[in-house]
Formats: structure tokens, C-alpha cells, sequence
């Protein structure tokens, strides 16, 4: 705890370097009345003061420098995450779960594409065309009808037989990228048709 004498010692100093003191650093580092103490004694003329101020100096400032170095790695993280989330989103416009605006329903694609299926004996279906003859919605056959007979292929298995990815690519001999990548653009192809379908 600093004295009086101390105190109007360190406020004397204080005035007579203003411009040392007016830097944030240097305010922050004798906010702590230790830092005082061994500038009062170093002034004097203690060389072990002196180092110990010194020494005090060096850590406070390489946590300056530490945390700076923090924010900075977080905020170009955050940054980079964000870009990265953007290009994906325009990689990917349209997936399984991305909602259709027709008839200002909130169902996804996905959702309609298994809805639109009537319930037969045997209620998986591996036929596009027997697919299609299911789907009593007429935008989304209309849709269906526009794909090509390999991305007819992909969605029938993928959601009239509950085919996954990998199961598709073993019956077509194609890898499930490959699929997914149809899928994706047969989903993206059929939800345009769609939306020009609701512009009309």
C-alpha cells in the first residue's frame, strides 16, 4: 500500500512525463501499486528495483502482445469459417431439407418427394416410371418427368426404395460422391421447375 510520500512522489513523475503515461500500456501497467513501488525505488537509484520493474514490464507486455495475438487468431478464424460456410452454401443450394414454397407450405423437398408416394403392397418402389405414376402432385411430376433417366434412377432408389448413398453407388457401379452429386442436382433441377411453375 503506497504512503502519501509515495503516492505524491509517483504524481509529481507523472506530470513531468506525461507523454510516457499518456500511452495505454504504460497506464495499465502501474494501475498496480507494486510497479509503483519499484519505479519510486528505481528513481532512487536500486539497481535490484530496477530489474525487478524491468522484468514486471517484459510479462505485462507479452500479455499485451499474447492476448492481441488471441483475438487476431480467433477473428481471422471466425472470418475464414464464415467464407467457408458461404462457399458451401452456394456449392449447395438446394438439399434434402431445404424447404419448397409451394403453396406457401413449409415442407422440404424431401418431405413432398416422400408424401407424394401413395402407399402400395409393396410399398418400396425401384421403377422410375411406376415411381412417377405415384406421385399425385402435379408440379412435382412435372418436375420429376424433366431429369434424365440416370437422375430418375437416383431418386427413385434414393426415396422410393430408402436407398442410402453408398448402396446406390454398388447397384450403379458409381461412387457415392457421383450419387450425391445427381441427387443433388436432380433436387436442385426439380425445385427450379418448381418455383418457375409458381412464377407462372
Amino acid at each position: 500500500m503506497l504512503n502519501d510520500d509515495q503516492r505524491n512522489r509517483f504524481l509529481t513523475f507523472k506530470r513531468k512525463n506525461q507523454v510516457l503515461f499518456d500511452d495505454r500500456v504504460m497506464q495499465e501497467f502501474f494501475s498496480h501499486e507494486p510497479n509503483i513501488e519499484l519505479l519510486l525505488f528505481t528513481l532512487e537509484g536500486d539497481c535490484v528495483s530496477k530489474q525487478r520493474l524491468e522484468e514486471n514490464f517484459r510479462k505485462h507486455f507479452f500479455r499485451i502482445r499474447f492476448v492481441k495475438y488471441l483475438v487476431s487468431t480467433i477473428k481471422f478464424c471466425a472470418i475464414d469459417q464464415f467464407r467457408a460456410n458461404q462457399r458451401n452454401d452456394t456449392r449447395h443450394p438446394l438439399i434434402f431439407d431445404q424447404p419448397t414454397r409451394e403453396e406457401q407450405s413449409t415442407a422440404t423437398l424431401g418431405e413432398l418427394l416422400s408424401a407424394q408416394v401413395e402407399p402400395t403392397t409393396n410399398s418400396l418402389i425401384s421403377d422410375p416410371e411406376q415411381f412417377i405414376e405415384n406421385i399425385s402432385n402435379e408440379a412435382l411430376e412435372c418436375a420429376y418427368s424433366q431429369l434424365t433417366p440416370h437422375q430418375k434412377v437416383v431418386i427413385t432408389l434414393g426415396y422410393g426404395m430408402s436407398y442410402r448413398d453408398n448402396e446406390i453407388a454398388k447397384l450403379l457401379g458409381v461412387s457415392p460422391q457421383a450419387v450425391g452429386k445427381s441427387r443433388n442436382s436432380a433436387l436442385k433441377k426439380m425445385r427450379a421447375s418448381i418455383l418457375n411453375k409458381e412464377v407462372i
